[in-house]
Formats: C-alpha cells, structure tokens, sequence
C-alpha cells in the first residue's frame, strides 16, 4: 500500500471518528427550562424550540413548571443546579427573577439563560428581544390607521391609539417606547394612550382598561400584557374595535379585530443558544444575545382576515420604516 493510501484511509477515519464524536457530545448536551407560563403564548414559543432543538439535535432537554408557588422558587433553582448537570437553564418569567439571581451567585458554574430582559447580574446569560423595534412597527402601523379615521371601517376619527401593559417593569416600558416612537415616525398628529394593568393574570381587567381607551377615542389597542392581553383581544371584539397582539401570533383570538401581531421569536432564539451549546460554541454568562428585526428576531406580522382593509400606501410605508430601522437610518429608542 503507498503512503499516499495509508494517509488517505487515516484521513478518512479521523473523519469518521470527529463524525461520531459530534453525534456523541450532541446527544449528551442536557437542558433545562423553567417556568410558570409553558402554556400560554411566550412559554408556548420557547418550547417549540426546545422540541426542535430536541429533534434536530439530539438533545435531552427537561421542562420544569414551577406553579404559583412563590416561596419554592428558590428551591426549585438550587435543585437544578446543585448537581450541575444541566448544559443550559432556560428561565421565563420576572417573578422568578429574585429567586433565579440568587441560585446564579449561589451555583456560578450553572449557565442560567434569562429569556426577555437583561438584568443586573454578570452570571446570567440572557436572550434579550428587540421588542422596542418591534413595537416601533406596531405604533407605525396605529398611528396610520388611525390617521385614516372613519375612512377605513371599524374606525372613528379620535386619532387616537392605545397601550395596556401588564406590570410597570422595564422590559413592558421599552414595548411602550417603541411603539411611541414608532406612532410618531409615521403620523405624529395621532395622540398614544398608555396605562398599566398591573398584572400579567386578570383578562377581565385588561379587557375593562381598553374599553376605557376606546372609550377615550383609541380604535386600536396594543396588548402587552400575557395573559391579561387576552382581555384587550376580546374587548375589541366587542366593541367591534381593532387590537393588536404580541409575543405569539393572536390573529385567532378574535377574528377580524386583531389587526397585527408584534412576534418575539422565542422558538429561534432558544434553538440557535441550544445549537451553539452542540457545536462547541462558548456561551459567557453575562453575555447578552439580542434577537431584532434585521435577523427575525422580532416581527409585524398583519392578520390576514384584515390586511385587506389596510391601504396599500400603509403597507408601503411600513416597508420603508422597517428597512430604514434594519439598516440603523432610524435608531428606535430603548428602556434598559
């Protein structure tokens, strides 16, 4: 045999031997994910990412609900990182936060990934959302409905728009920005109505904080807030008004009164953090990885039972906006 042929052959083993040696660590790579909203909008996301990350790549991964119970939140985190097995933690929810940022000191070699907010502590990763461009894209796309007034039906002609946040807290604070932002860059005549629910549980309040809006003269909603957002969706039917949903496509909550969804690509986020874990890729806990409109991360997408009634000038000037926001011509302001 030349020599040529026994590199040749070692060449083809070696090959063959990194091959089943990157299906090997793949399959041993182990995530957890916790949270108390797996099955509702957001959390419905993360896990179909999850699922493929499971299918795609081998994964083992390990949903963990923790329920209302507030005083076992930090138990809840110490178990899961007390044996250090897991490659990755997902985390969802702000009224984990506390208990989450003292595991994290407690359990440093535990990669903890916040998901949808940046926070104090330099032990967490976190996978943060562009919803302030996303929700620049939502106030856009009001204010020029709104601005259209009685002309388009289903709207009267207060010029007015409105916002139901969940808790007052940063991350529901940079939605608002962005919308602000985004309602003033394309019809700055058109007045934005903010308020506060308070809460992420109380559809019946979120519903009675938007008839108030629309009875102050907003035609549109934006909901921002989980599942007390359900109430905006179901208040806008009833008033034959319009919403707008967020997070997850909520076209289906009430048909032809959900004018748009602002989606948060949970899914794709929580796979490629997943996929870089398998190919080897160094994950630093304090690193913040940000998804936004220029990789998908976040997007307007208009329900398709009423985009016939938006305008086809609308539409073009939404295209403008988002291309001008990818390309940096229009930085949308941010809440840190």
């Amino acid at each position: 045999m030349s020599s040529w042929s026994r590199r040749l052959i070692a060449l083809c083993g070696a090959s063959a031997f990194a091959l089943v040696a990157t299906a090997a660590s793949a399959k041993e790579v182990s995530i957890a994910a916790i949270s108390g909203y797996f099955a509702q909008g957001f959390g419905v996301a993360i896990v179909d990412g999850l699922k493929k990350a499971e299918k795609d790549l081998g994964v083992k991964v390990k949903l963990i609900d923790t329920g209302n119970r507030a005083l076992d939140y930090e138990e809840q985190f110490n178990n899961v990182a007390k044996d250090g097995s897991y490659d990755l933690v997902f985390v969802m929810g702000w009224e984990l936060v506390d208990a989450l940022q003292k595991t994290a000191a407690a359990y440093p070699n535990t990669k903890f990934v916040f998901i949808d907010g940046v926070l104090d502590s330099k032990t967490i990763i976190y996978a943060n959302f562009a919803q302030n461009q996303g929700s620049f894209m939502a106030g856009a796309l009001a204010a020029m409905m709104a601005e259209k007034g009685s002309a388009i039906e289903g709207l009267g002609d207060g010029k007015a728009i409105g916002f139901v946040g969940g808790r007052d807290i940063p991350v529901i604070r940079d939605f608002l920005g962005g919308y602000e932002a985004g309602a003033k860059a394309a019809a700055p005549d058109v007045r934005v109505d903010s308020v506060f629910a308070g809460t992420f549980d109380d559809p019946a309040k979120g519903s009675e904080l938007t008839m108030a809006l629309y009875g102050q003269g907003a035609d549109i909603v934006y909901n921002v807030a989980g599942p007390t957002g359900e109430g905006v969706m179901q208040a806008s039917a009833a008033a034959e008004k319009y919403s707008i949903g967020v997070d997850v496509d909520q076209c289906a909550i009430a048909p032809g009164h959900v004018m748009a969804s602002m989606l948060k690509k949970a899914d794709i986020a929580v796979y490629s953090l997943v996929k870089d874990v398998v190919d080897g890729k160094e994950i630093a806990p304090g690193s913040v990885h940000t998804y936004d409109l220029a990789s998908g991360g976040v997007e307007l997408k208009l329900c398709p039972d009423v985009e016939g009634k938006i305008p086809a000038d609308v539409k073009a000037k939404l295209e403008t906006l988002k291309a001008d926001v990818v390309s940096g011509k229009i930085v949308v302001p941010t809440v840190k």
